[in-house]
C-alpha cells in the first residue's frame, strides 16, 4: 500500500496529523491525496476526551457502532474560493509534515465551481508553486463528468463505484484523454447486494461456479472487493481498513486477480434483480 487518502475533515480533523506522524520518515515511498472544500465538525474538548473511550466501547460491543455513528458530528461543505484553496493547502501541508502533496482534490465541488476562472487559476498556482503534483475532483458523477472537459486542469477523478452505482464505466466512456480514476465506496452497497442474492438464488449458484463460497454476506463481500479491484485495475481503489484482518482480506482478493469478464454475467443479473 503506497496511496493514502486524507482530508482536513477526516477523523474529526485529526487524519492529516496522524498521517504526518506516520509518514514523516517514509515520504519518498508513499503518495498522499488531501482535499479542500469540507470542514471538520466543531468538537468540544469533552467530546475529544471521550472519543478514545467510545472506540474501546464499540470494539467491545460492536452493536454500539450504529448508535455512535448517529450522534457523531458530521463535516460540512464550504464554498470553494481561491483564498480557501491557498489557506487550506498551507494548513494541510503543516499537518501532513510535508512540503507537497501528490494530489490535491477539490472535495464535493459543484460543476459551477469546477469551471470558475478563479478556481482554475488557484489550483494551477498550487501546481506552479510545487505544493501539489496533480489536481483532482472528488465528488459526484456530475462533477466527475465536468472534470473530464479537455480545457480543465483535473488529472484525477475520484468517484464512488459499485455494481449498483457504476459511475466509473460512465466516466471512462466519456473520457477522451488520459485520466487516473480513484474509486471508493467498495462495500457501501453490501446490504442491497445481499438482499438481491437472497431474492435470486441463481445468482449465488453462478457465483459458486466462479469459486465464491460461504454465506450470502461472505460471498457479497468477496464479490464487491473483486468488482472494485477488477473494474479499476489501472487506477487507485480506496478501501477503509480498521484491522489487520481487513488488510489480509484485501490482499487475498488482489491475489485472486479477477477480470471484469468473469464478473459481467453476475453484474447483469443484479441489474435484472429485485427493486431496492
Amino acid at each position: 500500500m503506497t496511496w493514502y487518502d486524507v482530508a482536513p475533515s477526516y477523523g474529526d480533523g485529526m487524519a492529516e496529523s496522524i498521517w504526518g506522524e506516520f509518514a514523516s520518515r517514509k515520504r519518498d515511498r508513499v503518495c498522499v491525496c488531501t482535499k479542500v472544500g469540507m470542514r471538520p465538525p466543531k468538537t468540544s474538548a469533552t467530546m475529544r476526551l471521550l472519543k478514545p473511550l467510545s472506540r474501546i466501547a464499540v470494539a467491545t460491543v460492536p452493536a454500539l457502532k450504529q448508535h455512535a455513528s448517529r450522534v457523531r458530528p458530521t463535516p460540512f461543505k464550504v464554498p470553494l474560493s481561491a483564498a480557501l484553496i491557498r489557506s487550506s493547502v498551507e494548513e494541510s501541508l503543516g499537518r501532513l509534515r510535508t512540503d507537497y502533496v501528490d494530489v490535491l482534490a477539490l472535495h464535493r465541488p459543484t460543476a459551477e465551481e469546477l469551471v470558475r476562472e478563479d478556481i482554475i487559476r488557484a489550483v494551477e498556482r498550487v501546481i506552479q508553486d510545487g505544493k501539489a503534483r496533480a489536481i483532482s475532483v472528488a465528488g459526484d458523477l456530475e462533477a466527475g463528468m465536468t472534470a473530464l472537459q479537455e480545457s480543465l486542469p483535473y488529472r484525477f477523478v475520484q468517484i464512488a463505484n459499485t455494481p449498483l452505482e457504476s459511475n466509473l464505466a460512465k466516466l471512462k466512456a466519456r473520457s477522451h484523454r488520459h485520466r487516473t480514476f480513484v474509486t471508493h465506496g467498495t462495500f457501501s452497497g453490501l446490504n442491497r447486494i445481499v438482499a438481491k442474492f437472497n431474492a435470486r438464488k441463481e445468482i449465488l449458484v453462478a457465483l459458486g461456479d466462479l469459486g465464491y463460497h460461504g454465506s450470502p454476506t461472505e460471498i457479497a463481500i468477496a464479490f464487491l472487493a473483486d468488482y472494485a479491484f477488477a473494474t479499476n485495475s489501472a487506477g487507485v481503489t480506496l478501501v477503509s481498513m480498521f484491522k489487520k484482518e481487513h488488510l489480509d482480506f484485501n490482499l487475498r482478493r488482489l491475489k485472486h486477480d479477477p477480470t471484469p469478464d468473469r464478473l459481467n454475467a453476475v453484474i447483469a443479473a443484479l441489474d435484472m434483480g429485485v427493486e431496492d
